[in-house]
């Protein structure tokens, strides 16, 4: 079988075309029906006598055999057959001896394979092969040990369980240690490798800490004081004059640098005492590396950045070191035990300076920037965006720059200052000797200044801070030059963008004067590509930031610059103009109206050219409705656009994307549009939009056409009800007719997602003209309800009979209880979905529906609600230790039965607590100091940035409720809910409602009792 199998490889490689083809179909044929062919590719494999070449075809073609073949468990690439176990014990008993093989490429395909099988096979069908690999590292042998790290590294991080790491870890990592520090015998490389996998284990360790933190500190406490010293070593040492070895350095460098960050961060007690030695070569290296950057990177020379492939073909150079040691310094920032290096006494130090000095030398324009941008308007806006995703030292420096200024607010902007100054006086002293790169450094000075703006000028306007910058004299010997260099055009447009970054602050004489020569720029045919961007930012900065009185004069300079570019405009650049234009229209209202007839055309060609660009098409759906909710607008932007959407809407063929894009636009000339509505929205747009509804599978569609028609109910129900198509059908059937279309349980939750939200503005405006079908609009509510663990879609649901809880208890809580839907009935339904979803909900408004309407619950003296149970504690697993997926699906979790009224005051204390701690954290930010004890170097989730997590999801839900006046004018949006749940709790208390009292003594835990307490009290 071996020589039938060598035969037919080397015919692979024939240059007849006709013979390759054929043993390539041999190949395929052996794969399928021959059992043993997969040792056979093996043995070869790992043969010292044949050809290295031939070899190397048996083991490229035995990883792709082992990809495809090797177990029906990889449903994404396995073809079958799999091979018998007494083939794959064969295969994985020979494989293993290519990892020493003495040709570099046959250890790297044989460790890939073994790696691919250890996968699927360890521990259960290959118990010895961390024995074997062990013993690989212990043999001394140069190309062993290359071949069993580069298994160690993929099985550490993907195959070696927490479980068993206690077991490995001990006898592994001492090896890798003797690898490391055998300076003499192993390539870099190795030695990086063997960091990378302690680096692994030490990542394995921060999860084995939270099942078992004693064992993982037991564990790592006695190892690191001499892992981390033989760090300390690695990172003093240079080699000298030796280019390609001393890139080979920079790898392993790049490895260390990266483990201290792991250890540093998550087991800091253990470290904190050599963490300032470590800091000395780490700081050294970034800062000796500035100068190579500068001649590889920034100047105008032939000096190229060079780089080389290690022993795998890994591509290596200066610059991956450099980015672990950016990112170690932002960490650095942090630490409590290197603290007294950037500040003594809440003053920065020299070496604070000399930090922030060095960043904004790796802040330069590169030259590979310089002719990117001058030629590409798009990438030049998406890598000057603060949250770009184009990586680079000039981002990574101003990520250091920002962690500093968090870290040391005050002491920031006098290091700040004292760095860009000597960099300013620095720069012209060259500027004077012709130095052509002189303006890179006064760029990358105004980038990091104008970057810390928000922060500077809070501390500049804050009596009791002391922060010192002389914004005055860089805007005056600076700024203002810059702004006229227009032979350095990135310059120049930094200048601009820099005045904008300060404009709140801009002296009453300069803001007029700064906004025109930022039109100019925008409108001169000479400005190049850099100038005009940085224009528009510049002016959508004033646009914001600036009274109107100051922008009003050139509002419509900037309105045509915009509308110009517009048609040459695409992706990033394009959504800088829309920006911009959105920020301009607000100036004065009038104005923009007077300019429809350029506008409106202008945004709906953009639209036509990018119709299914969702990013693009957002950013127009915001400019339009910045027109929409300008009243002098609005009757010339219907009359323009409602053909517009006719003939869309009417064209066959289009997209689902393109339509539900249409719909938006619409959506969003009724939410903001008067009320009642032009005839033509409900006479003639209305039932366009039904047909849609109606018609549509998309869930990009039927979501849009959800918010369409909830808007149209809230501002012209009265119209629909009186509408009809003239078969006798009114456009309240046509509603409820797509609602219930909405609910059927064979559509998605995704699809019907807002049907809830429709349903509650359907009761409100409707009233008494739903009362017939909303028995049976409910009904369907419940059945979908207990169909879905959809989140949102929940939320969405239950908050129908929330409203209805708050408006019309009795009723809705009779219908409650006397609805049956195999053999539940609908309280039994609604309120176990309701209770463990209230955690959930998000919402400024929608959970103050939710806490009232659960209020209200609470107080009624029922039976059938007394007698209802819902969820309560989780149990605790017996068996313990980690829950995986497998055990999770044998073992689903239990939980205990509480009484529904006791579950809601759990919730609703729970809810007060909320609502405690965000005033809480409010006076904390009050009085937040910067002191010594605030630091804290031990790891895990700060509240303050749970808080803003939960804030920002709040917020996808908050953005529609600020802009919905009528919610805003809801009682029930302006309710206090701190002393709406105090003065409920004290009612509760003093008349024992529903067993008030005992719900609080034997179904609230400790921190409950005593939020409850005090809420009581106070």
């Amino acid at each position: 079988m071996d020589q039938a199998v060598y035969e037919t490889l080397l015919q692979v490689g024939n240059p007849d075309g006709s013979i390759r083809s054929a043993a390539e179909q041999r190949l395929k044929e052996l794969e399928a029906t021959s059992p043993e062919f997969p040792v056979s590719l093996a043995r070869l494999t790992v043969s010292q006598e044949i050809d290295v070449p031939h070899r190397q075809l048996a083991a490229l073609a035995l990883k792709t055999y082992v990809t495809t073949h090797w177990t029906a468990r990889e449903d994404e690439t396995f073809q079958g057959p799999e091979p018998t176990p007494e083939c794959k014990n064969l295969v994985r008993e020979t494989i293993v001896h290519g990892l020493g093989d003495r040709e570099s490429k046959i250890r790297v395909v044989s460790a890939y394979v073994v790696s691919k099988i250890a996968h699927d096979d360890f521990p259960e069908d290959w118990p010895n092969l961390f024995d074997v690999l062990l013993s690989y590292l212990k043999s001394n042998s140069v190309d062993g040990v290359h071949g069993a790290m580069r298994v160690l590294l993929e099985m550490v991080q993907k195959d070696i369980s927490i479980q068993q790491l206690p077991q490995v870890g001990p006898v592994l990592i001492p090896e890798l240690f003797t690898i490391l520090t055998s300076d003499n015998v192993y390539s870099f490389r190795t030695r990086g490798r063997a960091v990378g996998i302690f680096n692994s284990c030490v990542q394995m360790l921060m999860t084995l800490r939270d099942d078992n933190p004693g064992a993982a500190d037991q564990f790592i406490a006695p190892i690191l004081p001499q892992w981390m010293q033989a760090f300390h070593t690695i990172l003093a040492h240079h080699v000298q004059d030796d280019a390609k070895k001393a890139t080979e350095e920079y790898g392993l460098k790049m490895e260390v640098v990266r483990c201290i960050r792991t250890v540093s961060g998550e087991f800091p007690k253990y470290v904190r005492d050599i963490l300032p030695q470590l800091m000395e070569p780490i700081w050294g290296e970034l800062y000796n590396l500035r100068e190579r950057y500068i001649a590889e990177s920034v100047s105008e020379s032939d000096d190229v950045a060079e780089s080389f492939q290690d022993s795998d073909g890994n591509e290596i150079g200066f610059q991956s070191l450099l980015y672990s040691l950016f990112e170690f310094m932002e960490s650095a920032c942090s630490k409590k035990s290197l603290r007294h290096l950037f500040v003594t006494d809440n003053v920065a130090t020299s070496f604070f300076q000399e930090v922030i000095y060095v960043l904004i030398v790796y802040m330069q324009i590169t030259q590979d920037q310089m002719e990117t941008w001058s030629a590409d308007a798009n990438q030049y806006v998406a890598d000057e965006e603060d949250g770009t995703f184009t990586y680079s030292a000039r981002v990574a420096a101003w990520d250091v720059l920002t962690a500093l200024q968090d870290a040391f607010p005050d002491p920031f902007a006098g290091a700040l200052q004292s760095a860009v100054q000597r960099h300013i006086n620095e720069s012209n002293t060259v500027r004077t000797q012709g130095n052509q790169s002189w303006w890179k450094i006064q760029e990358a000075c105004l980038l990091a200044i104008g970057r810390s703006s928000e922060e500077l000028v809070d501390g500049l306007k804050d009596e009791s801070r002391t922060v010192n910058f002389d914004l005055k004299s860089l805007f005056d010997h600076v700024v203002l030059e810059s702004m006229n260099q227009t032979a350095f055009p990135f310059l120049q447009g930094r200048a601009f963008v820099f005045a904008s970054e300060f404009a709140k602050v801009l002296p009453t004489e300069m803001a007029s004067q700064y906004v025109q020569a930022a039109v100019n720029a925008l409108q001169s045919p000479a400005s190049s590509i850099p100038v005009k961007i940085s224009a528009l930012r510049a002016l959508n900065n004033y646009c914001k930031d600036l009274e109107a009185h100051y922008s009003a004069p050139y509002q419509v300079n900037i309105m045509e610059g915009a509308c110009q570019l517009l048609p040459e405009a695409s992706e990033e650049s394009l959504m800088l103009l829309l920006q911009s234009l959105c920020s301009a229209v607000k100036i004065n209202g009038e104005v923009a109206a007077q300019y429809e007839y350029v506008l409106t055309p202008a945004v709906l060609e953009t639209w036509k050219k990018f119709p299914t660009d969702s990013i693009i098409t957002s950013y127009i759906l915001d400019l339009f409705e910045s027109f929409a909710e300008n009243p002098a607008y609005f009757p010339a932007l219907c009359a323009r656009s409602l053909p517009f959407f006719d003939q869309i809407f009417k064209t066959p063929g289009n997209s689902p994307t393109v339509l539900a894009s249409v719909v938006d636009l619409l959506t969003a000339l009724v939410r903001f549009g008067p009320s009642p509505l032009p005839n033509e929205f409900t006479e003639h747009m209305f039932p366009i939009v039904m047909q849609l509804g109606w018609s549509a599978e998309d869930e990009d569609v039927l979501q849009s056409v959800q918010e369409c028609l909830k808007q149209y109910i809230i501002k012209d129900c009265d119209h629909i009800i009186r509408w009809n198509d003239g078969s006798g059908k009114s456009g309240l059937d046509y509603v409820i007719h797509f609602v219930a279309r909405l609910l059927e349980p064979k559509n998605s939750a995704s699809e019907s997602l807002f049907v809830g939200d429709l349903i509650v503005n359907l009761i409100k405006k409707a009233g008494n003209n739903i009362a017939s079908v909303l028995p049976e609009l409910l009904n369907a509510v419940l059945i979908r309800l207990q169909n879905t663990d959809y989140q949102p879609f929940v939320q969405s649901l239950v908050l129908v009979f929330a409203h209805l809880f708050i408006h019309q208890q009795d009723t809705v809580f009779q219908f409650l209880c006397t609805t049956n839907i195999d053999g539940r009935s609908g309280l039994e339904i609604l309120m176990p979905m309701w209770c463990d979803y209230f955690g959930s909900f998000s919402g400024y408004y929608s959970l103050k529906v939710s806490a009232i309407a659960l209020s209200k619950l609470f107080l009624i003296n029922d039976p059938r609600l007394a007698n209802l149970t819902v969820r309560g504690d989780i149990v605790a697993n017996p068996e313990g230790g980690i829950v995986t997926r497998s055990k999770a699906k044998r073992n689903p979790e239990q939980y205990t039965a509480i009484p529904v009224h006791a579950k809601i005051i759990r919730l609703l204390v729970d809810d007060l607590q909320n609502n405690m701690t965000s005033d809480q954290n409010g006076q904390h930010d009050e009085v937040e100091s910067v002191g010594d004890d605030e630091w804290e170097d031990e790891p895990g989730a700060d509240i303050s940035d749970i808080q803003y997590l939960s804030d920002m999801l709040g917020e996808l839900d908050d953005d529609y409720e600020e802009n919905n006046p009528e919610l805003k004018d809801d009682p029930i949006y302006q309710t206090d809910m701190k002393a709406y749940l105090v003065d409920f709790f004290r009612n509760c208390s003093a008349h024992n409602t529903n067993h008030f009292m005992d719900i609080c003594q034997h179904h609230l835990d400790d921190l409950q009792k005593e939020t409850l307490s005090l809420a009581i009290k106070n």
